[in-house]
């Protein structure tokens, strides 16, 4: 096993890095320099764009919060009541400040039952 070799090629492979100083976008040809500067040119727009699209949606969405909704048309008193008696078996029951725990219906979801 010769092991003076790994070394001489990183050494070697610096050196050349070193000779050839001048940024890598200069060293391209001018064609291919151009269609470099150009990518890199619409992946900053198109960045922007998306935050652009991002901070006006938030904005949007920020305005919609605010707005205060009147009544609903659809929902009266009495359609409450019907739905708070459908649901009523799988509301909890107990005073607002209590903490409710849902009980399951069967024994079948239990661990070690």
């Amino acid at each position: 096993m010769v092991t003076g070799e790994p070394p001489l090629q990183l050494t070697l492979a610096v050196l050349a890095f070193q000779e050839s100083a001048e940024p890598l976008l200069e060293r391209l040809d001018p064609p291919r320099r151009v269609a470099v500067m150009m990518a890199l040119l619409g992946l900053v727009l198109v960045g922007l764009t998306l935050v652009a699209c991002v901070m006006i949606s938030a904005r949007w969405v920020r305005h919609l919060g605010r707005h205060e909704h009147g009544r609903t048309k659809c929902t009266t008193n009495i359609e409450n009541q019907r739905l708070r008696t459908a649901i009523g078996s799988i509301l909890p029951t107990g005073e607002a400040s209590e903490t409710a725990v849902a009980q399951p219906t069967n024994n079948d979801t239990e661990a070690g039952g």
